[in-house]
């Protein structure tokens, strides 16, 4: 711990000013502050609570807890005093997130406040209870009743209505002679079934909600017979409808085993999605949720995607926007319309759910005003293939993902009357996906998105996770290509977490962006474009991403493309090199093939560096390109079985050759069968041979850096329990951060791409032909990786690695080697110049100096750690005290909880700004203070405090050399600090002989000089949820200097050797 206290000290050592933060602008510590009684006279009442009196002084937190009770709001929708208060304070503008919560809240500051509260108040003292908006966003103003109920639910009882329409769709894809219907839960505040408003639309499209079986495997399910799937299209005539009902007429029948059931084969309950939207109730928005066609409680085949599942949604779309029927139940033909929308949707959710929604913009369906899709699918062929070869262990997929997702199941009589036909689909579109083999054909076009993006009109928010490695980052990078194809306002959202929203209603989680929680984000957004809320979120930075190299940096940008790229070339290299997939003869698995691969070239890879010489953003896709020929490879008769599953060619019944991955029959429960691969096949009856590359971040040797590694879908995380508001009296999620991890190397992306389809590019649809592979004959390739926005630090090494095929996604009876052509290997990277930082704004401290970026790295640190003298000045020459030093640490720290810590000065007042500064030095043996019983707060800080400081902090290691300099005395309490410093490197002194003990330090003449280094986040769940993570370890050079120069005349020396200065680095 203390040499992390050290390695912070050296930092910005004692530079700042420490001024105490001030709750409002008008909040004068020095007026009296306002009391219940006060607040009777301005308000006409005040709740005085328990153990307070009339006469008591309030403090700010005080203030909003009586502001808040005589708005109108319950303590039920309130929640916990004081953080969910302030919480509330805060989403409305009455406070703001650095407002000392603590301080007496004086009369003016008091009547800032209440000028805000008053909104609120009016809000819910009118006649009709009408969403509100403050601060741009929405307020949680609804009250708020469970629909999670088995038995006895009411809607005559419940704050929110629930109930549950089948919507008509187009089509008729099972085949029972009438148009599917979709059921739809509806979610909506009473005050709106009521009249008093028109509610605008939270949507989620997502087949998993009504419930999944317990396996993908359809197993006895999967029919043998061929499908036609032109049948899925068939239209016949519309339901004529019966009679009408309106909102409240189903309200009043509805029963909560409609959306709340067990699912005997998940072991929980359905709809799973029922509760994850609340935080959108309580703010007025309506919340529907839709299973889709196949799922129960609807009618259809479930088709994994197809345009037709995407039709089905939209239909809801339409019943939601007016402009179709939907009926109250499957048989009565009674009508139903949504009598109580206002006709503007936004989506949002993920995976699946965020697959869908795009697939909806692509329709241009009218009412859809948003999405907001997250780890979501453009492209269903680029989910489980690419560029022309299957990237999952299965190429069959489609079949079953829509048997998983068949609701329809868990009725046995209702699944009843589509068995038969649903399984001869189901082994359809298993032989479609087999007969291409990895390539683009008509299956896929049915589930590519992207080929409608001339439809979209609707403005999207696209939320991705960097490290994600199911739903892989080349689908937002598709999005947002046909977002800017169809030129429509798009916005990148990256974090870098896996496949993950930064909202987790399932893991109870809530991420923060650039220090605003994640629904926080949303609610801007929607209220912008479903209410008409003027808050500048269309304004919002084209990319907004998480830095990989400190999470609590979020960096933004102007746009996703970039023109610029630097080059990985081996163009002086005229050889070839030959590798073979033959990992089993080097011992290599789906567990190690990581470590094994990025330690250098092997039998199975090559690879490729170059030098990093300066801080490199790359931003989009690297363009790996290289000659190559493919021949088989003969295995040492020791290499063992790779198992019977095989990743190879389905090339025609003439060759008796492999049926890719051996689903070719029903000797099996799973329709498998083992077919070995005649000894010294031809190449030319080879297909789907798998060529793979990656390139990675590599430390200097021996040395580690922070990333963020998944360990499967998940990166390690910090949790502080119901550390993020909902609002509405709505249990709070546990806020999360994330968590890194020291490692020698980082994948930075990896591609894939069948040797057989040289011709594959990019785009989805290039994949669609192969060739036939000779022994020798040379094809030029270029595998796409997939994107991302990753700063590579200086003294790093990029590597390129080509290797075969990647075990875990794919198998090969027969091995097989590949001949690369050195010379043409290269990869062309995309880059993006380091974010700029906003310029500081004080004028005495030249942008050309090398105090400036110290005082940068202060002032835009989050929380700040300097604000300066002024809004404009520094003060570089100011002298800093004793207190503003140990407050400066403390900073530094993470301002640690020091509670229950004994005070040992009486020179210390207990509400003095630095009290809980000097608590924690004391405690932490970094200062003994002045005298026994003194701190000395206001004196100046010496160089000889300012070194026993640093020598503290490193654990007052021993020391072996003697005091070099003639005015340090052998027994001076400072005299082992700077034999210490001396000995390491800290201190040059401020002469040959000299190291002036008693000069005082400047504001300007502590400073740090340079920025070398890497930086980690510390995880602090003690500290508040916004509250950023600290760095924990930085190299910087700090530099005191006192030879009275003005410190730009230094800026062009050598500070390691400025005599004039001690420098520690």
């Amino acid at each position: 711990m203390k040499r992390r206290i050290l390695t912070l000290l050296l930092t910005l050592v004692m530079v700042l000013s420490l001024l105490p933060g001030t709750a409002l602008a008008v909040n004068d510590s020095s007026a009296p502050a306002v009391t219940y009684a006060d607040l009777a006279d301005i308000n006409g009442t005040a709740l005085v609570p328990d153990g307070a009196g009339e006469n008591t002084e309030l403090t700010v937190a005080d203030a909003v807890r009586a502001l808040l009770l005589w708005t109108g709001m319950t303590e039920q929708q309130l929640g916990s005093f004081p953080d969910d208060y302030l919480a509330q304070a805060r989403s409305m503008g009455m406070i703001d997130t650095d407002t000392d919560a603590d301080a007496p809240c004086t009369l003016a500051a008091y009547r800032q406040m209440k000028a805000v509260a008053d909104q609120m108040y009016d809000a819910l003292h009118a006649d009709k209870l009408q969403p509100l908006y403050m601060n741009g966003m929405a307020q949680p103003i609804f009250p708020y009743t469970t629909g999670e109920v088995t038995e006895g639910y009411s809607n005559d009882e419940s704050d929110i209505i629930r109930y549950c329409v089948y919507v008509e769709t187009n089509y008729d894809t099972d085949d029972d002679g009438k148009l599917d219907l979709v059921k739809a839960v509806v979610q909506i505040p009473r005050a709106a079934m009521e009249g008093n408003y028109k509610a605008a639309t939270i949507y989620e499209a997502r087949p998993y909600i009504t419930g999944c079986n317990s396996s993908m495997n359809p197993g006895k399910n999967l029919g043998s017979e061929g499908y036609d799937i032109s049948k899925l299209y068939s239209q016949p005539a519309a339901r004529v409808p019966a009679g009408t009902a309106t909102t409240a007429d189903a309200a009043a029948t509805a029963n909560s085993s409609d959306w709340y059931y067990w699912n005997p084969y998940e072991q929980m309950y359905d709809y799973e999605d029922l509760n994850w939207y609340d935080y959108y109730l309580v703010r007025g928005f309506a919340v529907v949720e839709c299973g889709g066609l196949g799922t129960k409680g609807s009618d259809g085949f479930e088709t994994c995607g197809t345009d037709l599942e995407i039709d089905a949604f939209k239909c809801v779309i339409e019943w939601l926007h007016g402009d179709r029927v939907a009926y109250t139940d499957k048989t009565s033909n009674v009508a139903i319309s949504a009598d109580w929308s206002s006709g503007k949707i936004g989506m949002t959710g993920r995976s699946y759910a965020g697959t869908t929604q795009f697939g909806l913009a692509t329709t241009g369906v009218a009412g859809l005003e948003t999405i907001v899709p997250v780890a979501g699918i453009a492209s269903w062929y680029e989910y489980t293939n690419s560029q022309g070869i299957s990237t999952n262990s299965l190429v069959n997929y489609s079949e079953r993902l829509g048997w998983y997702c068949n609701g329809r199941y868990l009725d046995p009589d209702d699944y009843a009357t589509i068995a038969e036909k649903y399984g001869n689909y189901m082994y359809q579109i298993q032989q479609d996906q087999l007969k291409s083999n990895g390539d683009y054909s008509e299956h896929w076009a049915t589930r590519d998105y992207t080929l409608d993006a001339e439809n979209i009109k609707c403005p999207a928010l696209i939320v991705h996770g960097l490290n994600d490695d199911n739903v892989r980052t080349k689908e937002f990078d598709l999005m947002y290509q046909a977002y800017q194809k169809a030129g429509v306002n798009v916005k990148l959202l990256l974090h870098q977490d896996a496949h993950l929203t930064p909202s987790y209603p399932a893991g109870n989680l809530e991420f923060y962006i650039d220090g605003e929680s994640y629904n926080n984000v949303l609610n801007r957004w929607f209220s912008h474009y479903l209410c008409g809320v003027e808050n500048g979120a269309e304004n919002m930075a084209a990319v907004t991403a998480q830095s990989n190299v400190d999470a609590s940096v979020w960096n933004t940008y102007d746009s996703w493309t970039t023109d610029e790229s630097i080059a990985l070339s081996n163009a002086d290299d005229t050889g070839t090199t030959t590798i073979n997939s033959d990992y089993s003869t080097q011992g290599i698995n789906r567990r190690n093939w990581q470590n094994a691969l990025t330690a250098g070239s092997t039998d199975v890879s090559a690879m490729y560096t170059m030098d990093v010489d300066a801080d490199t953003v790359i931003k989009g896709s690297v363009a790996v390109s290289f000659t190559a020929s493919a021949d088989n490879y003969d295995a040492p008769e020791t290499t063992s079985p790779r198992g019977t599953v095989d990743h190879d060619n389905y090339v025609g019944e003439e060759t008796n050759a492999l049926d890719h991955d051996n689903y070719v029959g029903a000797a099996s429960a799973d329709g498998a069968v083992t077919v070995s691969l005649p000894d010294g096949a031809d190449l030319i009856d080879r297909d789907a041979l798998m060529v793979s590359a990656m390139l990675v971040d590599i430390a200097p040797e021996g040395t580690t850096f922070p990333a963020y590694n998944t360990q499967g879908s998940y990166v390690p995380k910090t949790i502080t329990a119901g550390g993020a508001w909902m609002g509405g009296g709505l249990n709070n999620y546990d806020y999360a951060e994330l968590n890194a991890t020291d490692v020698s190397y980082k994948i930075i992306a990896r591609g894939w791409m069948d040797l057989c389809n040289p011709g594959a590019g990019y785009d989805s649809a290039s994949a669609g032909t192969k060739v036939a592979l000779k022994v020798g004959e040379n094809h030029d390739y270029t595998i796409y990786l997939q994107p991302n926005l990753y700063t590579v630090k200086e003294g790093h090494k990029l590597a390129l690695v080509i290797y075969t095929y990647e075990p875990g996604k794919a198998n090969y009876s027969q091995d097989y080697q590949i001949t690369l052509e050195n010379a043409s290997v290269s990869a062309e990277i995309p880059v993006d110049k380091i974010p700029a930082v906003p310029a500081l704004p004080f004028t005495d401290v030249p942008a050309d100096t090398e105090l400036y970026a110290a005082v940068k790295w202060a002032y835009f640190s989050a929380p700040k750690i300097t604000v300066g003298v002024t809004e404009t000045t520094f003060a570089p020459a100011s002298t800093c005290t004793r207190a503003e030093v140990v407050t400066f640490l403390y900073r530094l720290a993470g301002e640690p909880d020091v509670s229950g810590t004994a005070l040992p000065f009486t020179d210390v007042a207990e509400d003095a700004y630095y009290t809980d500064a000097v608590k924690w030095a004391a405690a932490n043996g970094v200062t003994a203070g002045t005298s026994a019983t003194t701190f000395s707060p206001n004196d100046t800080c010496t160089r000889a405090q300012a070194v026993t400081l640093l020598y503290n902090a490193a654990g007052a290691p021993a020391v072996s050399d003697t005091v070099s300099f003639a005015d340090v005395a052998a027994d001076a309490y400072y005299a082992d600090a700077v034999a210490w410093a001396a000995a390491n490197g800290v201190t040059v002194g401020t002469s040959a002989t000299t190291f002036s003990p008693d000069d005082a330090c400047t504001r300007g003449q502590i400073v740090a000089c340079s920025t070398a280094a890497t930086r980690r986040p510390e995880q602090d769940t003690e500290n508040h949820p916004k509250k950023r993570q600290r760095p924990l370890r930085m190299q910087w050079a700090l530099v005191f200097c006192t030879d009275g120069l003005p410190f730009e005349d230094h800026a062009g020396s050598s500070l390691a050797r400025c005599g004039a200065c001690l420098t520690t680095s």
